[in-house]
């Protein structure tokens, strides 16, 4: 599950399982059940129990527990921060579904398993205070926040980090890797402080700085465009001194056999690289035009080069048929940038998996989701990739799975570390896809009656189409609300070099969607529509490739 977005800011290297945020619906309400009075504390005497009524009823039917009575919590956690919503969602578990059940002084409904979630207006003292009863048994238990953090201190306001210098600084990336291709081995810039991820930079990139915000640098791409990026990322000559100055860079394409390689001398430049059904643009900032060493066609791919001098920049534009697979990108030790751009395989229109190289990931650990009933994410995951990277291989994939019990590639629980290890397996085996498979969760305040759906994430443009097959085949197994395929800049939907995507099926703390991710059927069905939305992808690249390319 990906806790939401700013947990993706440090790095932008968090998983999976998107929160929805906060509500901005109707006022809230316990649960999928009849309407009932909103109490405001503890209660005493007997529980009116109220049966809870499936808000995804196409699922398999919830199975009947009738174990010990006991309260469960799973969310919220005891002593966590106080989080600043005046509504959220309390979920757990009851160990019967004979069971009723009171929040705060209001009827919650119980699932047959003795599941619930309900969703309540944040209690002024930060207390939850739940009280159950079943077979003439009372059990009660208290989650509390932690108390909010008061002011004062008197420590004095921290040196300020801010300079707006009257003369451009050369700014270095000496951070991240030297080559771009995984996606969390490079450098991000966005075009405002806190926008969207749009820029990758490589070690080397040299950037006109003309701001330092707090942690951040401004930087001039052109004379019209500025990024913004991380100050840690970059080595800073502290005496004004310019980058490079704009100036013609010339290309050249020759074959390699992945693709081709587009070199161009940017001196280290900036540079924008954006990919299409057509083919490549990539952007290089404060070249002033060029010459482009004419290449012929080869491959039956490779069409043609042109190169378009702009306002402070020149775009060289690579015609393609079918399209770009992906990309790397690094600079030479001469300040040379190079592109690789990765032609599509040779895809068979009969059976479009075989020969196909796939990552499968079952997401997590570290972090994940747990349901109601103690079922962990990482668990679910992992259930519905094993079926799946079999059914790939039987179909003539050969398939490369990130784990295949509950530890990861590296021995941490630095969800960073482990991330980067899975994107960085699937480029250094030269992976034509990667698929990681999640389940998801909600995010603080969301309302979990109205924020769930199933959804598939992608980064790249060339990754969207997949994305899209596999969401319109997994919500046919799921049949709950079409979140849809979704751009969003999460670690294993964003690597450069091959269509990567993160499917998130169902949510993790809702009773029934738990339930059925334990059901072997219902998790068979999960995989066969994993495979079909893989091989409808592959099959219309297959049909773009016999017609010369879209």
């Amino acid at each position: 599950m990906h806790r939401n977005l700013a947990a993706l800011a440090l790095l932008t290297l968090t998983a999976a399982c998107g929160p929805s945020g906060p509500s901005t619906g109707p006022s809230p309400r316990p649960g999928p059940a009849d309407t009932v009075r909103i109490g405001t504390g503890g209660g005493t005497g007997a529980i009116q129990r109220i049966v809870y009524q499936p808000v995804s009823p196409a699922l398999p039917p919830i199975p009947a527990a009738n174990g010990a009575l006991a309260i469960r919590v799973i969310h919220p956690t005891q002593g966590q921060a106080r989080p600043n919503v005046d509504s959220t969602f309390v979920y757990g578990s009851l160990g019967t579904g004979q069971a009723a059940l009171e929040i705060n002084g209001t009827p919650i409904p119980v699932a047959a398993n003795g599941a619930f979630i309900a969703y309540l207006p944040m209690p002024a003292d930060g207390a939850w205070r739940l009280r159950a009863q079943a077979g003439g048994r009372e059990v009660t238990e208290t989650r509390s926040y932690a108390p909010r953090a008061t002011g004062g201190g008197g420590g004095g306001s921290a040196p300020s980090t801010n300079a707006v210098y009257a003369t451009a600084r050369l700014g270095t990336v000496t951070g991240g890797a030297d080559t771009l291709a995984s996606g969390s081995d490079a450098i991000y810039a966005r075009p405002t402080p806190t926008g969207p991820y749009r820029w990758f930079f490589p070690r080397g990139a040299r950037l006109a700085v003309a701001e330092r915000r707090g942690q951040q640098y401004r930087v001039r791409l052109d004379g019209g465009t500025e990024a913004w990026i991380d100050a840690s990322a970059l080595s800073l000559t502290e005496a004004a001194s310019p980058p490079p100055a704009p100036g013609p860079v010339n290309g050249a394409i020759s074959q390699h056999a992945d693709g081709l390689d587009l070199r161009l001398r940017a001196d280290g430049r900036p540079f924008l690289v954006e990919t299409s059904d057509a083919g490549a643009i990539v952007t290089v900032y404060g070249a002033t035009g060029g010459t482009m060493t004419p290449a012929a066609p080869f491959g039956g791919w490779f069409r043609s080069a042109e190169q378009t001098a702009g306002e402070g920049s020149t775009r060289f534009t690579l015609s393609l048929a079918g399209g770009a697979w992906g990309y790397k990108a690094w600079y030479e030790a001469n300040g040379d940038l190079v592109v690789r751009v990765r032609k599509p395989p040779a895809i068979d229109p009969q059976n479009p998996l075989r020969g196909r190289r796939i990552v499968i990931d079952p997401g997590h650990p570290p972090a994940g989701a747990t349901g109601p009933t103690g079922m962990y994410e990482g668990d679910a995951n992992l259930a519905i990739a094993l079926p799946l990277a079999e059914k790939l291989r039987a179909a003539g994939a050969e398939v490369i799975l990130t784990r295949t019990g509950r530890e990861g590639l590296v021995s941490s629980t630095n969800s960073t570390e482990e991330l980067r290890a899975r994107v960085q397996l699937a480029v250094s085996r030269n992976a034509e896809m990667l698929i990681s498979v999640h389940n998801n969760a909600f995010g603080e305040g969301a309302n979990p009656f109205r924020a769930m759906g199933t959804s598939v994430y992608y980064f790249h443009p060339f990754a969207a189409g997949l994305a899209r097959e596999l969401d319109r085949e997994i919500v046919g197994v799921t049949r709950i609300r079409d979140l849809g395929a979704l751009q969003q800049n999460l670690a294993l939907a964003r690597p450069t070099w091959l269509p990567s995507t993160l499917t998130e099926s169902l949510f993790m703390p809702i009773p029934e969607q738990e339930a059925a991710l334990r059901d072997p059927a219902f998790v068979e069905r999960l995989a066969d529509a994993h495979v079909r939305g893989i091989e409808a992808w592959l099959r219309g690249r297959a049909a773009a490739q016999a017609g010369g390319g879209r």
